[in-house]
């Protein structure tokens, strides 16, 4: 039908991952496909305060201080801009507010104890505790799988491919990789024929990843 004259379907497809057609579709479909794609940058702290306001209402929004709210709304686009995010941190702290009998709204101080929470995870803390040579590995799939490029997966041989060959050897890399999935931060494809081939995934959206790097430097 994309060949037919005159012809006037159009399909438009939203995903949180720039690989779509290529991981849908057989090489001879996407031969055919008039494919355009649009790309959805992260949201500013602005659109995000904006954004997250109008969600919450003036009900809740009002139960939150300013200076608290844009807090949360900073922290998240210096990471991710996921609106999804800031909700989720807003109804956590929000919970944990109203368990303070001496406080009428969510201060600063309900936010900074929201994210040392975050800092406490159980992923967080592996994270920290990994050594520098592990850490590497992982800020080279966190650069593979990074918003920009909206993919989900990668491969062990994308990832050794980032790193210094003067410092890694394949070996090293499969072999941290293997760590990681023990450490329950990463997913390996484990029924891949090919060893440089083998899909790797993150057990964890990618900005806690981003969060958790960015704060256990």
């Amino acid at each position: 039908w994309p060949q037919q004259a005159y012809s006037k379907l159009i399909v438009i497809a939203i995903a949180n991952t720039l690989d779509l057609p290529e991981t849908m579709f057989k090489k001879k479909l996407q031969s055919r496909l008039g494919l355009n794609r649009v790309i959805f940058h992260p949201y500013t702290f602005k659109q995000l305060s904006e954004i997250v306001q109008a969600r919450l209402g003036p009900d809740l929004s009002s139960l939150f201080d300013k200076d608290s709210l844009d807090l949360i709304c900073r922290k998240v686009s210096s990471i991710s801009g996921d609106v999804r995010r800031v909700l989720q941190i807003c109804s956590q702290t929000l919970d944990m507010a109203q368990l303070d009998k001496s406080s009428k709204k969510v201060t600063l101080e309900h936010v900074q104890k929201t994210f040392e929470r975050l800092y406490t995870s159980t992923r967080t803390i592996c994270i920290r505790n990994l050594n520098p040579v592990q850490r590497k590995v992982l800020e080279a799939i966190q650069d593979e799988l990074s918003y920009g490029k909206g993919r989900e997966i990668t491969t062990i041989n994308a990832i050794y491919d980032r790193l210094d060959k003067k410092e890694y050897s394949f070996t090293d890399v499969r072999r941290i990789c293997a760590h990681l999935s023990a450490c329950g931060l990463l997913l390996l494809d484990k029924t891949s024929t090919s060893i440089a081939r083998q899909s790797v995934r993150l057990s964890m959206p990618i900005h806690l990843l981003i969060f958790a790097l960015k704060n256990n430097t």
